[in-house]
């Protein structure tokens, strides 16, 4: 298994190595980027051409994840809303694995460019709080 510092270096993210607000903050950015850009293929894809389909999968999430820090244990009721409030679940699309699964089945080039130009993802996941 990589280390941080290894995965940093070898995806050119190593200024980020001691500042994990940035590195947050650079995440938030980039997810909001690409829920943009889906909306905006989404509506491109009400006008697809002729002979193509929609095409989707839906996959149910269950489970739970778990963020924490340390600190004052004085503010650990502002601290724990602060967390639920800052943390959500997001679905992330794979291009690298997406392509290289359609090759492994046979799918032509043509076709998988096809398929990558009209991706759009639907997030409806919740995390869900039984407080």
């Amino acid at each position: 298994m990589e280390s941080a510092a290894e995965l940093a270096r070898k995806n050119g993210l190593e200024k980020y190595l001691d500042k994990p607000a940035e590195l947050n903050d650079a995440i938030f950015n980039l997810m909001l980027l690409q829920e943009t850009i889906q909306l905006e293929q989404g509506q491109r894809l009400k006008f697809r051409d002729g002979g193509t389909e929609t095409i989707t999968c839906k996959r149910s999430v269950h489970g739970k994840f778990i963020a924490g820090c340390t600190g004052d244990k004085q503010y650990r009721y502002a601290v724990e809303t602060a967390l639920r409030a800052s943390t959500a679940i997001v679905a992330v699309f794979q291009r690298g694995l997406f392509v290289s699964m359609l090759k492994r089945i046979g799918v032509p080039e043509d076709r998988i460019a096809q398929y990558c130009g009209s991706i759009i993802i639907s997030d409806d996941t919740h995390c869900s709080d039984m407080d």
